[in-house]
């Protein structure tokens, strides 16, 4: 990892980021933050929402989450856009700058509250200066799972780096179909790229595994987002995660709502219809997905669309 021409991730816009240069993503040289905290919208093994009724269990419910700011995406319907886009006061409301210690404090902070994990929402863009701190907040006796939690535009690279230090991967799979993913998201090869990144995670960290409480301790689980008139690129999408392995566990996603830019392309400016996201389902079931989780169609969409100007920006 080099943040002197910074190759962190695919773009490789090669800018002097120890020096505060920002490139595509808007990251500089201080890891920003938005919001931390016990976070309850995530799949059930993740926020500790699946296990038995114990008072063992329900004190480690809550993912200790935390949002970083900027991302090396630019999806035009970004639900997170307040502090993923940077460039401007509209679309960096709510970060703050935070020095390596100070983000071992929030972790080590997090595991005394008793979340079940330390999820990472958005880490690519800080992966150089991630590596150093995870080393350190598990000398200062952080043993809880740490969960990377990532768009899948990530550079094989870098995840190499990361081996040992991530216990539980939480990849996107947007897209299979490039021209999509360009006119969305401004991403150059994505399927070419995120499947080598994805497949490099299942390598490392291999099919999930559960401990006693049914909360996640290891392994891979992969979300798609399924996107309003696009069905073919989620069957694409759905193919080869179920190709990953066996008893890959796919996290399908109903949640989109048309926020940020997506105004400005007609045919994602809505939600999804009753009949996409069955036939959607029907698709789930031809390809033998045993593992996982579906979101209930209509439940998510306003839940999971957070305001980061406010003090708790999440509806839960």
């Amino acid at each position: 990892m080099n943040i002197r021409k910074c190759d962190l991730c695919p773009r490789k816009c090669g800018v002097n980021r120890e020096k505060g240069e920002t490139g595509r993503c808007g990251g500089g040289n201080n890891v920003k933050i938005a919001w931390y905290g016990k976070h309850f919208g995530e799949e059930p093994v993740i926020s500790g929402t699946a296990g038995p009724a114990s008072a063992k269990a329900s004190a480690r419910q809550g993912s200790g989450t935390i949002f970083f700011c900027h991302c090396n995406l630019k999806c035009v319907f970004c639900q997170n856009w307040q502090i993923s886009w940077g460039g401007g006061s509209e679309a960096d409301e709510g970060c703050k700058g935070y020095e390596g210690g100070e983000v071992v404090r929030i972790m080590m902070e997090l595991q005394q509250q008793g979340a079940g994990n330390i999820n990472l929402v958005s880490p690519t863009v800080w992966s150089y200066w991630l590596k150093d701190i995870l080393i350190e907040a598990k000398k200062e006796g952080l043993t809880i799972p740490i969960i990377w939690n990532s768009n899948g535009y990530e550079e094989v690279g870098v995840l190499r780096e990361l081996k040992g230090l991530i216990d539980i991967y939480l990849p996107d799979y947007k897209y299979d179909d490039e021209e999509l993913a360009i006119k969305y998201s401004s991403a150059l090869n994505y399927p070419v790229v995120a499947r080598k990144a994805i497949l490099e995670m299942q390598r490392q960290a291999g099919d999930l595994v559960l401990d006693n409480n049914r909360l996640a301790k290891k392994g891979l689980i992969v979300r798609h987002l399924i996107l309003p008139g696009q069905m073919k690129n989620t069957i694409k999408c759905l193919k080869f995660i179920r190709s990953i392995s066996p008893d890959i566990h796919l996290s399908l996603m109903s949640q989109y709502n048309p926020l940020y830019k997506a105004k400005d392309f007609p045919e994602i400016n809505r939600t999804l219809t009753k009949e996409e996201y069955e036939r959607v389902l029907r698709d789930v079931g031809d390809l033998g997905f045993s593992n996982g989780w579906i979101q209930e169609f209509g439940k998510a969409v306003k839940c999971f669309s957070p305001d980061f100007r406010k003090e708790k920006p999440f509806n839960h």
